[in-house]
């Protein structure tokens, strides 16, 4: 009869420990994304859907107001991952330009995942047809959730030799509602990044936009470098993705990252990163900016850690920048 309890008692353990580790590996990953029609929304449920599809990582998405919210709740481990601009990472880690003195040192980077091209855009028949036509007019400011996009909107501005205060600024607390008083009339000039989805809803909804170019002048890169270290301007083309670009204009580009928790376990995120970087196809349908990817600049170092699980897929992979 011992034997026998001994041999059920022995059984029921290992029985539960297979379960605690089955219920470790089924936890919900947790993706901070902004609102829907947002590009980081866009990329969370892009992740989310091929983390299932690849990985049988369940995951959820959890849109927030910006990420100015999210990475906090990053920070705090009440989110595992999400996307940022690299600018926008470093500033949060080291609690500097957006987020004075309010350093979040648990922010962990994953990957560079490809660059943003942000654009300020106008109804297709404005008279507005450069930055320094934008003089006087009104335009999407504020955007107290989404403070790095404050900056674009300055970096931009700066090219053509205007601050906001030559321009009418319309309080707005993140792009999408911002895109929404354009639609509505309530503002001449509005903020986005360009190929997202909230773009091509304002865009039927209205009749048309059309992005304004910026000019590529040393003068300009260096106004708006002044305003945004981390941006540089570069060419893109008209495409069916690119609602709002009429023909081959400059515009400002900046790199966009993978970005997680401290305390998310190692080998989760080796497991994230590895689908990630090996699934730019399939990611690229939910978000055709991932055809950008390239493997070379995943792991970039910009002074801030990546997190120990990206390290040791990077380091299995032979990434030089690693050793």
């Amino acid at each position: 009869m011992k034997k026998l309890l001994v041999g059920a008692t022995f059984i029921m353990s290992a029985c539960l420990s297979t379960a605690m580790v089955s219920n470790a590996s089924a936890q919900l990953v947790g993706i901070g994304t902004s609102p829907q029609g947002t590009l980081t929304y866009q990329i969370g449920a892009s992740v989310s859907k091929v983390m299932q599809d690849v990985g049988k990582i369940p995951s959820r998405v959890q849109p927030q107001s910006g990420t100015s919210t999210i990475i906090p709740l990053l920070n705090s481990g009440e989110l595992d991952i999400s996307f940022a601009n690299t600018a926008e990472v470093y500033d949060a880690f080291h609690g500097v330009g957006t987020f004075p003195k309010q350093p979040n040192p648990k922010l962990r980077m994953m990957a560079v995942i490809f660059p943003i091209k942000a654009g300020l855009f106008v109804r297709a028949n404005s008279d507005i047809k450069s930055i320094k036509d934008m003089k006087g007019k009104r335009i999407v400011y504020g955007l107290a959730s989404q403070e790095i996009v404050r900056k674009t909107v300055d970096a931009m501005l700066a090219t053509g030799g205007l601050s906001i205060k030559d321009l009418t600024p319309v309080l707005a607390p993140n792009v999408v509602r911002g895109a929404d008083d354009l639609a509505a009339g309530r503002v001449d000039i509005a903020v986005f990044a360009i190929g997202a989805p909230k773009v091509a809803e304002v865009d039927a909804a209205v009749g048309g936009i059309r992005f304004i170019p910026i000019d590529n002048s040393p003068t300009a890169l260096a106004a708006l470098k002044k305003d945004f270290p981390t941006g540089y301007i570069a060419q893109i083309k008209p495409a069916p993705n690119l609602v709002g670009v009429k023909e081959p204009m400059f515009t400002m580009f900046y790199d966009y990252a993978a970005i997680a928790g401290a305390d998310v376990p190692a080998a989760r995120i080796k497991a994230i990163t590895q689908i990630i970087a090996e699934n730019r196809d399939a990611l690229a349908q939910g978000q055709p900016l991932f055809r950008q990817m390239e493997t070379a600049r995943l792991f970039t170092n910009f002074n801030v850690p990546y997190h120990p699980g990206s390290i040791a897929y990077y380091k299995e992979k032979g990434i030089a920048e690693t050793k």
